[in-house]
């Protein structure tokens, strides 16, 4: 009998032990799956959307770093692409999809030129020192992306934005600052809906 109860009274403590932790993993919030589509670019510029779309997908991938997600306060995301832009893409229903993310880069602009192609004109101060501070800092480009959550199974969006980057940066660059901006934009909606 005593070996019986020296040999269990170390499971005892170790399955006590573990009690805590089975109680957190219960706890944890289930992952949220979200389908992300094609990129669109309506803005008339030459972008590799493949590739912007792979830095969105890493975006929302770093977003699972954060420390609630680590400590299993807030839910994960888990990412699946789609190989079209549709809401009824079969992909959506097999990978068990909650949300669909769509985005379309609106516009990108180049400092040297204005909206329609053609080069900005430039005011010159006649007389002012180059490190002058009046005569104002180089433009900047711009970009602007639009994004929509779907609930995957429902026509209505459930959430949409617009995100704004301007820098010195080079196209693909701020582009991709879109893509984070846009990330954690929508990991905020999907795990705090409002």
């Amino acid at each position: 009998m005593r070996r019986l109860s020296t040999f269990l009274s170390p499971i005892l403590l170790m399955l006590i032990s573990m009690l805590p932790s089975l109680a957190r993993a219960q706890n944890k919030p289930d992952p949220i799956r979200l389908c992300v589509s094609t990129l669109q670019n309506s803005s008339h510029n030459l972008i590799n959307t493949a590739w912007q779309r792979s830095q969105l997908i890493k975006a929302l991938e770093r977003t699972n770093k954060a420390k609630d997600v680590a400590k299993g306060k807030t839910a994960r995301i888990e990412t699946v692409l789609l190989d079209s832009n549709s809401e009824t893409d079969p992909t959506v229903r097999d990978q068990n999809c909650q949300f669909i993310l769509h985005t379309d880069v609106i516009e990108v602009i180049d400092a040297g030129t204005s909206e329609m192609g053609n080069p900005r004109s430039r005011s010159t101060q006649v007389g002012s020192a180059p490190v002058d501070p009046r005569t104002g800092a180089p433009e900047e480009n711009r970009a602007t992306l639009s994004y929509r959550v779907m609930r995957a199974g429902e026509l209505e969006e459930w959430a949409s934005g617009i995100v704004k980057a301007h820098d010195q940066a080079p196209d693909e660059i701020l582009v991709s600052q879109l893509m984070d901006q846009t990330a954690s934009q929508v990991a905020d909606e999907l795990r705090h809906p409002h």
